[in-house]
């Protein structure tokens, strides 16, 4: 019996744990972890917003909801502004991406329409699936393909 419940205790705390060391709950780092560097620029760009922030790979992640609409703010570890994101319906995306995307990947169904404001200009970013495939494909303003720098891990 004490086994069983040991094994019942561990089979509970496992997915728990799991959810934790993933990411899976929405509280984010604390702001102190976060370089001051990150935080001013984010404060100057977003007067008076709290984000919640993540770690990446590329540096730091501000992510915050204004207006009934979320947004990810992409910053380097020196205070640099990657790029801002944020999501839309298809009837507010780039169609000349969307024409492409139907042309080039026939069968497959647009998930996520995503537009992406960088230094270097807007991008637009697309999930597309087909059954268990699933693609991500990134466009420059022209709808050409692009390569993003600054793709969550």
């Amino acid at each position: 019996m004490h086994n069983l419940r040991r094994a019942l205790c561990v089979g509970l705390l496992l997915p728990v744990l799991a959810l934790s060391a993933c990411g899976g709950g929405s509280q984010g780092l604390d702001p102190n972890q976060v370089p001051q560097a990150v935080r001013t620029a984010f404060a100057s760009q977003n007067p008076g917003v709290t984000p919640v922030w993540e770690r990446q790979p590329y540096g730091y992640e501000a992510v915050f909801t204004q207006n009934n609409q979320e947004y990810e703010v992409e910053y380097a570890a020196d205070g640099r502004w990657l790029e801002t994101e944020y999501e839309v319906a298809a009837s507010q995306f780039s169609q000349q991406v969307l024409e492409r995307v139907s042309r080039e990947h026939p069968g497959f169904q647009v998930t996520k329409h995503e537009i992406e404001i960088t230094p270097q200009g807007t991008f637009y970013e697309v999930e597309i699936t087909q059954g268990s495939t699933e693609y991500e494909l990134y466009f420059d303003q022209n709808g050409n393909p692009a390569r993003n720098a600054n793709e969550d891990a």
